[in-house]
């Protein structure tokens, strides 16, 4: 399957959005590093670009489909993102103080719940709205795709996945 403009231009933008986890620390590296990072994730963007037209054979229709399916919640993926952020802060410095607020902890919890339903809805709504215009085994594959990106960054980033998720972490962007 060929790419044209446009659908390079589409499938750049979709893995924009798919780039959208919360990057707080990278606003704070500067300099050679900051230009490398950013070499680093276009690299990263184009083959993400490649790979998910490859993988899923989608169309020019499709792939503009699947970019409207993205804008749509790419707000909600954000403040979740924001929100999962300050939820794991908060837990962090409250371990680091001893952890003995009771009422605090139970409000994080609560907090850390409603997070988590938020993000299965987000997971959900999304899940219904691609398969109006791709296949079960498409939308798999995207999931994969995306669990494998997510997984990506994280070794980019340093971390070896094994502390609180994100809303991305598992397969929701």
């Amino acid at each position: 399957m060929t790419i044209t403009v446009r659908s390079q231009g589409f499938i750049t933008g979709f893995v924009m959005l798919l780039l959208a986890f919360p990057m707080y620390a990278d606003a704070q590296i500067r300099g050679d590093r900051n230009q490398d990072r950013e070499q680093m994730e276009q690299r990263f963007r184009r083959q993400m670009a490649r790979t998910i037209q490859q993988r899923l054979e989608l169309d020019d229709v499709q792939v503009e489909s699947l970019l409207g399916v993205i804008r749509s919640h790419q707000e909600d993926r954000r403040r979740l993102g924001q929100a999962d952020m300050a939820v794991r802060r908060r837990v962090e410095a409250l371990m680091l103080e001893g952890a003995t607020d009771e009422a605090e902890a139970e409000q994080l919890l609560v907090r850390m719940r409603r997070l988590r339903t938020e993000e299965a809805r987000l997971f959900a709504q999304e899940q219904e709205e691609l398969l109006e215009f791709l296949t079960a085994v498409q939308v798999l594959k995207l999931q994969s795709i995306r669990d494998d990106m997510g997984r990506r960054i994280q070794r980019i980033r340093g971390r070896d996945g094994s502390g609180p998720r994100s809303p991305r972490g598992n397969g929701y962007i």
